[in-house]
């Protein structure tokens, strides 16, 4: 297992320096210990759930739940090919624009992996991959994408039509935001035809 420094050990932990050396002095750093220069290793959590992959996959529409299994499987594929040790497979039936998943709540709060495995970056999320990445690299974590392609339109569609739907409800009420909805897809539709 490999160790990452005692400065950052503390920077992981939201603690100063010396609080940390008080956490080490009082033995609550489980596996620290300290050299003959008197430089103290703690290992690094992360090293140890790398090779743990939790799978991650997404549809946009109950019509597409033969395609939730299929996406599933290739990516538990993928992650044994890669030698990597499948610990969870989650499955979901959402837009990637939605921002309120539970399964995918579920997995994040998670502890027992350090490599999110997912098909394409719009599986895990429409909007804010970035921050993801950034978030779980904080953690010591991982996201490995299968296909860096570009995302296929029907689900972009179908993704562009839920936030269209939010916002008009959010504006008109609910009552009055479907048939708002409705007019709104109609007129694109018209303009992408051209007419």
């Amino acid at each position: 297992m490999a160790d990452v420094k005692f400065s950052q050990y503390a920077k992981n932990a939201g603690i100063g320096y010396r609080a940390a050396w008080n956490r080490y002095k009082a033995g609550r750093i489980e596996g620290a210990w300290q050299d003959e220069h008197g430089t103290i290793h703690v290992p690094d959590p992360a090293s140890a759930l790398a090779p743990k992959a939790a799978v991650y996959a997404r549809v946009s529409s109950h019509t597409q739940k033969e395609d939730l299994e299929r996406q599933a499987q290739r990516m538990i594929d993928y992650a044994l090919a890669r030698g990597l040790q499948v610990v969870s497979v989650t499955k979901e039936v959402a837009s990637g624009a939605d921002d309120s998943r539970p399964k995918l709540s579920k997995l994040l709060a998670s502890e027992d992996w350090g490599t999110l495995v997912v098909e394409h970056r719009d599986r895990l999320t429409r909007v804010g991959f970035n921050w993801f990445d950034v978030l779980l690299s904080r953690q010591g974590r991982r996201i490995d994408v299968a296909n860096l392609a570009q995302e296929q339109t029907s689900d972009l569609m179908d993704d562009f039509l839920s936030i269209i739907y939010s916002f008009t409800a959010r504006l008109y009420g609910l009552r009055g935001s479907r048939n708002r909805s409705r007019k709104l897809i109609a007129a694109l539709e018209d303009e992408a035809a051209g007419i």
